[in-house]
């Protein structure tokens, strides 16, 4: 999907960009609500190519940061694995 950026040129690095973000994001289920989280990375992946940012990984890292910042931290697993002794 196209994202209807704002800029004219070199439009297509911000595309892939969003493309890998939102492929790491659907793959590690984390991209719910779809079009929400899309226009989350894709913001952010906008404000780092205006502060100079070109690389297309870095500009994709950017978004999937922006997400995962945002989701409240899991808590460890305290259940051991081990059987216990009586």
């Amino acid at each position: 999907m196209l994202y209807p950026w704002p800029l004219t040129d070199l439009h297509t690095t911000l595309n892939e960009s969003l493309e890998i973000a939102m492929d790491y994001l659907e793959g590690t289920g984390q991209a719910h609500p779809y079009s929400e989280t899309q226009v989350e990375v894709a913001e952010a992946i906008l404000t780092a190519w205006r502060s100079g940012v070109r690389h297309r990984i870095r500009l994709a890292n950017v978004g999937i940061n922006a997400v995962l910042r945002k989701q409240e931290p899991k808590p460890p697993d305290m259940e051991s694995s081990y059987p216990r002794v009586s």
